[in-house]
């Protein structure tokens, strides 16, 4: 069974909201989907907090990489 690390999830769960972000604006600019400011907020808020995770990730990442040297 693989086990992951908090840290690792949660820097794969950032990637993985800013990818859905990114995706999503380029539907609506390629018109798939139909621009709205709802959508669009939608989709700024979603990449907001997969960086936050994502760098959240990164930062717990350091902070044990730190304490053991």
């Amino acid at each position: 069974m693989l086990v992951l690390n908090r840290e690792y999830v949660e820097i794969l769960i950032g990637a993985l909201l800013l990818i859905v972000s990114f995706l999503i604006s380029l539907f609506m600019v390629i018109r798939i989907l139909e621009p709205s400011f709802s959508l669009s907020f939608f989709a700024f808020s979603v990449s907001l907090v997969g960086l936050l995770i994502g760098f959240h990730g990164i930062y717990g990442l350091v902070l044990k990489y730190k304490k053991k040297s």
